[in-house]
């Protein structure tokens, strides 16, 4: 993430919609025990990776949007995708279809700048 972000701030290059995941920051207080247990356990390594390059993007003067989707699903898409600034009211799975539709949408929308908005 650091020379990410170095290289869009060389090159006056200003949004960067990021892939982050729902318990991941901020949202960990809204996931269930076992996601807990998972990210603690056998994703720990992951999850400290995406926490300290998302230390680097919130320091940054990007205007990001850093997208916390639930479980990722191998299906065709089925519309209707919610963000939410706490996860309330959100499924905990999206399809990769949905989600790449909506994550394209957000370099044109000003909605959830500087936001980890969970999607599902």
């Amino acid at each position: 993430m650091r020379n990410l972000v170095a290289a869009m701030t060389k090159h006056g290059v200003k949004r960067l919609v990021n892939l982050s995941a729902w318990g991941s920051q901020d949202t960990q207080k809204t996931i269930s025990l076992m996601q807990v247990i998972l990210q603690g356990v056998l994703l720990r390594n992951i999850f400290n990776d995406k926490k300290r390059g998302e230390k680097i993007l919130f320091a940054s003067n990007l205007d990001y949007v850093n997208v916390c989707p639930g479980r990722l699903l191998n299906k065709p898409a089925r519309g209707g995708v919610k963000a939410s600034a706490d996860g309330e009211g959100i499924k905990h799975s999206i399809t990769r279809a949905d989600l790449a539709q909506w994550m394209v949408e957000q370099l044109t929308s000003d909605v959830w700048v500087r936001k980890s908005p969970v999607v599902g």
